[in-house]
């Protein structure tokens, strides 16, 4: 008995040690999976699908992208549960999260900053738009 009680901290430190490692793991495994961010402006982003919306998509979806922008109008919905639409100059930015105390910290008429993953680009009558997954406000 008395040697289970001495083990029993040890045991602990083991325990937390062994956790801290596999929160290590999740984190580098989440970086190693984190989408590559694109290095062109909005501008050229558009222009690219003005050009040819096929070849755009191809080349800028599931890559990462930071912008900031005015947001429009918050709206709570089923996937993404909530969606943000901004307006960064000219350009529709869509932004879809799952998380609601990110959401809940926007103000329509305010400027805000996004990164997320580019899910569809596209450019028709009414201009450029952007949609994002995965959003961090």
């Amino acid at each position: 008995m008395k040697l289970l009680i001495k083990a029993l901290p040890i045991a602990g430190i083991l325990a937390l040690a062994g956790c801290v490692t596999l929160d290590q793991a999740v984190k580098d495994i989440q970086t190693a999976t984190a989408p590559a961010v694109v290095k062109d402006t909005l501008p050229q982003i558009c222009q690219a699908a003005k050009d040819n919306r096929v070849r755009a998509n191809d080349f800028y979806v599931n890559k990462g992208l930071a912008i900031s922008g005015e947001v429009l109008s918050i709206n709570e919905g089923f996937q993404p549960r909530y969606r943000v639409y901004m307006k960064a100059g000219k350009i529709a930015v869509h932004a879809g999260t799952e998380n609601q105390l990110a959401v809940k910290q926007l103000t329509v008429g305010r400027t805000a900053s996004v990164t997320g993953t580019i899910t569809d680009v596209s450019y028709d009558y009414q201009g450029c738009s952007v949609a994002l997954k995965d959003a961090r406000f």
